[in-house]
């Protein structure tokens, strides 16, 4: 580990532990089966639409939008942390996407200065789409290895969790089951209503397509499947689902069009997805990309990559942010 590694680590640390929670009876080897969740409590208003998007950096003051790319935010459990991928320099590979934090002291204040997770997160390959968990858990993409065959270090899903130390465990690719030869993007964990799925998306059958895995009994991911309902022949990709696992949100170009964020619903977690539909163009640019949206476990905020050029900041592929509205009432 060079020093520049050892400075972002320590970094790392001195953001983590002012929101660092016990994580009683989890070990490294509980791999999402055993982590803690309180009862889901619905705080948001479902039927609220999204208001206009905004840079998650106020004019590119905060450091976190920069002149590089930066894509892939998700807002950490509790709101403190704003996890996200960029090629910035000072990253551990040259060049490479990395996973970066930012922290917060409220929901209401800015984000600080942004730092690399630094070794073992982050690695000489590319390092991105992180989905922070409840108990300081992560789960992310990165092509360091070569897991379930295919051409080359593609893409897979990694599993690691922040220690009370504020140091990161060895991070450890998920089975071939969910991984596969081709690329794996953006995991999404969901336990609601007695089920524990992940959604991702794969190009293993060529385009990328949304797929699910769910925990079984035995404690063993079922075989990936693709959610044919939300797949078409254009790219499906890098889905996010809601806490209650009744809302999904991804980017598609099914419009033979650059990738816009849809949306679906559903009754229940035992039920197909309503058709997806295109958000609306507070949220979408029909001239620029918008990539990998993720709904923040309050259901209040969404956050996403868009190639855009920030009017304040003048930079192009950064992180925007939509609030719910109030849902209208008659």
């Amino acid at each position: 580990m060079n020093a520049g590694t050892s400075r972002t680590t320590a970094a790392t640390a001195s953001i983590a532990r002012p929101v660092l929670k016990a994580a009683a009876s989890l070990t490294a080897t509980s791999l999402l089966v055993g982590w803690l969740v309180a009862p889901a409590t619905a705080h948001w208003d479902a039927a609220g639409q999204w208001g206009p998007a905004k840079s998650v950096d106020r004019g590119g003051r905060l450091g976190i939008n920069t002149a590089a790319g930066e894509g892939c935010p998700a807002e950490s459990p509790d709101g403190h942390l704003l996890f996200f991928a960029s090629n910035r320099a000072g990253g551990v590979g040259p060049g490479t996407n990395d996973v970066w934090a930012a922290f917060r002291a409220s929901r209401r204040a800015a984000w600080e200065t942004p730092v690399n997770l630094g070794e073992p997160v982050n690695s000489l390959g590319n390092d991105f789409c992180p989905t922070p968990l409840p108990g300081n858990q992560l789960l992310y993409v990165s092509s360091r290895a070569n897991n379930c065959g295919g051409p080359g270090n593609n893409p897979d899903i990694y599993y690691t969790r922040l220690q009370p130390s504020g140091q990161w465990l060895p991070p450890q690719a998920l089975s071939c089951d969910i991984n596969s030869g081709g690329e794996e993007f953006s995991p999404s964990f969901v336990r609601a209503q007695g089920r524990t799925l992940l959604y991702f998306s794969s190009n293993r059958l060529g385009t990328h397509d949304i797929f699910v895995s769910e925990l079984d009994a035995n404690g063993a991911w079922t075989p990936a499947q693709p959610v044919a309902e939300l797949n078409t022949g254009m790219q499906d990709s890098r889905p996010n689902v809601r806490k209650d696992g009744l809302e999904i949100v991804f980017d598609s170009t099914r419009d033979n069009a650059l990738p816009q964020i849809y949306s679906a619903t559903r009754a229940s977690v035992f039920k197909r997805w309503s058709t997806p539909r295109r958000l609306g163009n507070h949220v979408n640019h029909p001239d620029f990309s918008q990539t990998r949206p993720t709904i923040s476990r309050d259901g209040q905020r969404l956050y996403f990559g868009s190639s855009r050029v920030d009017p304040e900041s003048g930079t192009a592929n950064d992180l925007y942010v939509a609030e719910r509205q109030p849902s209208r009432r008659d």
